[in-house]
């Protein structure tokens, strides 16, 4: 079994809504995430989160502050996530990797499907 570290971003609006959107890969296709992917070797998991965001959403970021972390074992290999909350401070969503985004509340989130393991994610979200 492998080991994959990930990063995904949680980004808020101005009226505390976080960004969700629908994935479009081969792998779990049509479920809801935050932004984020692999973080590369060499490189840092803030950095990460900058680069995804650039590439799969065209915006740049400002990190605000980790999170958590947590594991997904769903697949073949062990994935494990960092959660970052940040904020956009340029560019214009375009959505590159996925096939749509909405801004949800942090209770609507459990309205739309995401991968099991980020239930602990969409817990903590509903705490903090």
């Amino acid at each position: 079994m492998k080991k994959i570290d990930v990063v995904c971003v949680i980004l808020q609006n101005e009226n505390n809504q976080l960004l969700i959107a629908k994935r479009k890969s081969q792998v779990a296709d049509g479920i809801w995430e935050f932004p984020g992917g692999k973080v590369e070797p060499d490189e840092t998991k803030g950095a990460a989160c900058i680069r995804e965001c650039r590439e799969e959403l065209s915006v740049d970021i400002e990190i605000d502050r980790f999170l958590m972390d947590f594991h997904d074992d769903a697949f073949s290999d062990d994935i494990h996530v960092f959660a970052y909350a940040a904020h956009i401070i340029g560019g214009t969503i375009a959505y590159q990797a996925h096939y749509e985004g909405a801004w949800v509340t942090r209770s609507q989130l459990y309205d739309y499907t995401f991968q099991k393991a980020d239930r602990c994610l969409l817990d903590y979200l509903q705490n903090h």
